[in-house]
């Protein structure tokens, strides 16, 4: 009991001590968060043992946590793609190019495309001075103006 009474003291005198020689500003708000989770932290922790329980703090950061975090960052660079993926089309339509399906190979978590392929077999003209090759032309124009995919390789579908 003793030594956890002179653990509170100990923590609270740091506290005032760093508080007396940082300068006032954001450092010093930090510092004296940080120093009252510190605090709060030294008051509960004999608790488990009042109730004759072990605290384990090896899964504080469980793998389950991680995880979920990696699957939200595939969700969001999967959504990324696809949306350039739509602006591709969508700029295609502008220059009379349409029904040309875009799709990609890639590594979603890392943002690694690979190759991007257009699928022309169902394409069709707005205009009619536009042939397959000059489409072609346009379409690794589109692509390529976008910066993630400058180096990646593109394949045609006919």
């Amino acid at each position: 009991m003793s030594e956890w009474l002179l653990s509170i003291a100990g923590i609270i005198l740091l506290s005032v001590l760093c508080e007396f020689i940082l300068p006032e500003g954001q450092i010093n708000r930090y510092i004296r968060g940080i120093f009252a989770f510190i605090t709060i932290f030294v008051i509960i922790a004999p608790l488990p043992k009042l109730f004759n329980k072990e605290m384990d703090f090896s899964n504080f950061l469980s793998s389950y946590d991680i995880e979920l975090q990696e699957d939200y960052l595939y969700e969001i660079n999967l959504s990324k793609l696809n949306a350039l993926q739509n602006d591709i089309i969508s700029e295609l339509e502008n220059r009379g190019i349409e029904n040309v399906k875009i799709s990609y190979s890639a590594n979603v978590e890392n943002m690694d495309i690979f190759e991007i392929t257009a699928d022309l077999r169902d394409m069709s003209f707005s205009e009619n001075s536009m042939n397959t090759q000059k489409a072609k032309d346009e379409i690794t124009k589109v692509i390529k103006s976008i910066s993630i995919f400058k180096n990646v390789e593109i394949a045609y579908l006919e």
